[in-house]
């Protein structure tokens, strides 16, 4: 760790940084393979062009980089008080049976207990390097992404004036699930 990290609070160790193409590619293999495994045995010996191009393979993939995202979040910054996944395009009492297309996007609302600009930063960072891994797995959703990653940062004062993104906590259209906490 660096000097300057052990003295300031809102600074990251270097170290964090550097790791960051190893823990994106590491995120994503981990991510598939947990997919896969959740797939019916007979779609696991699939081809991965042939699983990307099936809508449950790829919500299985973002829930589970979310969930790795979620560890990864909470295990760089003791700001981060805890990881919530949510996916904005799904309504639990949608009475349509029409498909809504499929989003690419991974959405976090992480709480935390103030906010970072070395926690920004790091995310900022991860997301670059996650989106330039999934661009090379062998599906058009993922080919033209600019960003993989949506973090929305919260505060505990957020969450007790129940303002912003923190509303999202209690929301019965767009319901949220705790990947980690502290």
């Amino acid at each position: 760790m660096t000097r300057t990290a052990l003295v300031e609070e809102n600074v990251l160790p270097d170290t964090q940084f550097s790791n960051l193409p190893i823990t994106a590619e590491q995120l994503c293999t981990t991510a598939l393979d947990q997919a896969r495994h959740k797939m019916i045995l007979p779609y696991r010996a699939y081809d991965l062009p042939l699983l990307m191009a099936r809508p449950d393979f790829v919500e299985y993939f973002k829930f589970h980089l979310a969930v790795g995202l979620a560890k990864a979040i909470g295990g760089v910054d003791e700001h981060v008080q805890a990881v919530h996944y949510f996916d904005p395009n799904l309504n639990p009492d949608a009475q349509t049976e029409t498909a809504v297309p499929l989003d690419p996007t991974v959405n976090l609302l992480v709480v935390v207990a103030s906010n970072s600009a070395a926690l920004r930063s790091y995310l900022t960072a991860l997301d670059g390097y996650l989106t330039q891994a999934v661009k090379e797995l062998p599906s058009p959703l993922f080919a033209t992404l600019y960003s993989l990653i949506n973090v929305m940062l919260v505060t505990a004062d957020d969450i007790a004036q129940r303002r912003g993104y923190s509303l999202l906590l209690d929301s019965i259209y767009t319901p949220t699930r705790r990947l980690w906490a502290r």
